[in-house]
This record gives structure tokens, C-alpha cells and sequence, in this order.
């Protein structure tokens, strides 16, 4: 009963406080720009990169990333933006 009475006072934290969902819950959440960057946003850490293949984890699964010339653009505790020629985007 005790969950379930944390679980009503954090969604009424999150309401008056204006907190996305996605990032409350830590939802991922992935956007793409045509076949050449994907920005992927609320994820742990990055498993494993090469120019071939990019895994990332994060809060619930993995996201696998493959294509050619892959390259980390941008990286931040929240955010990660990949460039290259992606050929596939992968939940594990």
C-alpha cells in the first residue's frame, strides 16, 4: 500500500512541477534526420562504438545503432547525437 501512495505523491510532484513525462518516467527518446543523424535523449551510457555498430544503454533496454562512417557528434549526460550513414536502429 506504501508503493502505491509514493507512487500518487510523485505523479503529483511531477504535475506541479511541469516535468516531462519521458523524463520522469526516463523514457528514451530518439530522433532521426533522415538517414544521416539520430539524437537519442535520457540514456545511461554507451556500451560499445565503432564506426560500424553504436550500443547504448539505457533505463529499461538497449538501443543498437548500425550503419557506416559512425560518428559521436555530440555527447552529454543526457543526450548523445550520432552521425553517419544509419542503416538501422535497434531495441534489444
Amino acid at each position: 500500500m506504501k508503493e502505491k501512495s509514493d507512487r500518487t505523491h510523485r505523479n503529483s510532484l511531477v504535475r506541479a512541477l511541469q516535468i516531462p513525462e519521458d523524463v520522469s518516467r526516463g523514457t528514451i527518446l530518439v530522433s532521426m534526420k533522415g538517414r544521416e543523424r539520430v539524437t537519442v535523449e535520457n540514456f545511461k551510457g554507451i556500451s560499445s562504438y565503432n564506426t560500424e555498430e553504436i550500443r547504448l544503454l539505457t533505463k529499461q533496454n538497449k538501443v543498437c545503432i548500425t550503419g557506416k562512417n559512425l560518428k559521436i557528434e555530440n555527447y552529454s549526460k543526457d543526450e548523445i547525437e550520432i552521425s553517419g550513414i544509419i542503416s538501422k536502429l535497434e531495441y534489444q
